[in-house]
């Protein structure tokens, strides 16, 4: 390496101008003589540069991270869509999917009764329906915490 720095200094490359040291022969010798001080400082050298990037990366623009490719892009451009072509059962599906099907589904007189008191503002039809669910889970719950007992013991 000296050789390689002694043929820059003495040849013609050491003559161009540089600015600030003047030339590159200036240069070269400034950055020999100083590398040797650096050589106690090497081991600091990876600590300060993941010190620096701590500090310096969350300041990076997120643009930058994606198209240098250190960082996924979050909204990707959708992907082109296919148009799918549909036969006449599928079309007319399509267009009376959002109308109700009253021939399907029609409350029962019970269910109907129930609406009414409902309206009314009275809701004790539906009280034992209510008791029986709680009467389901709390014997559910019973049983599940009787069988982690004795699974414990």
């Amino acid at each position: 390496m000296s050789a390689f720095v002694n043929i820059i200094i003495k040849s013609g490359l050491g003559r161009i101008p540089v600015p600030v040291f003047g030339s590159v022969a200036t240069l070269t010798t400034w950055a020999r003589y100083s590398s040797r001080s650096m050589v106690p400082a090497i081991p600091w050298a990876f600590p300060l540069v993941v010190g620096g990037l701590w500090f310096i990366w969350p300041a990076v623009d997120e643009e930058f991270k994606i198209d240098m490719g250190f960082m996924k892009n979050p909204n990707p451009a959708p992907a082109p869509v296919e148009e799918v072509k549909l036969d006449a059962v599928a079309k007319k599906a399509v267009e009376n999917a959002y109308k109700p099907h009253e021939e399907e589904r029609r409350p029962s007189e019970k269910e109907m009764e129930v609406e009414k008191e409902l309206r009314k503002g009275n809701f004790t039809p539906l009280e034992k329906d209510w008791d029986d669910f709680l009467a389901k889970v709390s014997s559910f719950i019973f049983h599940a915490m009787h069988s982690c007992e004795t699974a414990l013991k």
